[in-house]
């Protein structure tokens, strides 16, 4: 493969070998500093899974907190880092287009990133809105999409758009019973595939899927990076849907009580 390859395993594992090591190093440093921390409003407040426990989450805070310093001295508004998480995100679904998996994962991740940015910079500047958490509910549906249309075009001669549908329709179901949940005065913020593991689940597993098929293809040459990366997705497919009917199930049963 050329080292020029969106779907080289070098666009993989070059970045990985960077964050691993750097990763390796600030959870050294973490550990004695994690029981010192205050409690963060943050943490505390958003739904811990067993993918995302809230030790996971404080760390990547505390990992973050200087880039969120950089964002509130040079007065990055909270919008335009939701906006800015969209633009990375349409690189991410462009991508996909092409195929190259490993370049699409890691804009992923590095888009959802700013996910956590804006809510955080809002708090820190006293900026933090109705308006502005509207703005970021509705640009998380638009940057998931844009990624899920990637992969649509990608696979549009191909079987797999019937399972890229599938979690691309279950993730919508997610957000929207919980919400619709919500506008019927029930709470329920459960559920294994919320979108930090969505976004978790479908960036790594194409970040990984150009690496193994390179190690693999010599052996079975079936084992492309879109072959391997279907793994994740029918795993993301299925469980959306699973939480979406839990969250369904759920607000359904509170509604009956309430008569």
């Amino acid at each position: 493969m050329s080292a020029f390859n969106g779907n080289s395993p070098w666009v993989s594992f070059i970045p990985l070998l960077v964050f691993n090591i750097f990763l390796l190093c600030t959870v050294l440093i973490f550990r004695p500093v994690y029981h010192r921390l205050p409690p963060l409003p943050e943490v505390e407040s958003r739904y811990s899974s067993k993918l995302l426990n809230r030790w996971m989450k404080a760390y990547w805070f505390w990992i973050t907190d200087p880039f969120i310093r950089f964002f509130v001295k040079f007065g990055f508004t909270p919008n335009a880092l939701t906006t800015l998480g969209v633009m990375v995100s349409a690189v991410s679904g462009f991508s996909f287009t092409q195929g190259y998996f490993g370049i699409g994962g890691w804009f992923m991740i590095f888009a959802a990133t700013f996910d956590m940015f804006d809510g955080r910079v809002a708090r820190l500047t006293n900026k933090t809105t109705a308006s502005g958490a509207y703005y970021d509910s509705v640009m998380d549906r638009v940057s998931e999409g844009l990624t899920f249309m990637g992969l649509i075009y990608y696979f549009r001669n191909s079987w797999v758009l019937w399972v890229v549908l599938m979690a691309f329709l279950g993730s919508l179901l997610v957000s929207y019973t919980r919400a619709k949940g919500e506008s019927s005065g029930i709470f329920y913020t459960g559920g294994a595939m919320q979108r930090p593991e969505r976004i978790v689940y479908l960036g790594v597993g194409s970040i990984f899927a150009p690496l193994f098929s390179w190690f693999l293809f010599r052996f079975n040459p079936l084992l492309t990076p879109e072959n391997l990366f279907l793994l994740p997705l029918s795993f993301v497919a299925i469980m959306t849907w699973v939480t979406a009917f839990e969250r369904m199930f759920f607000v359904m049963h509170e509604l009956d009580k309430k008569m």
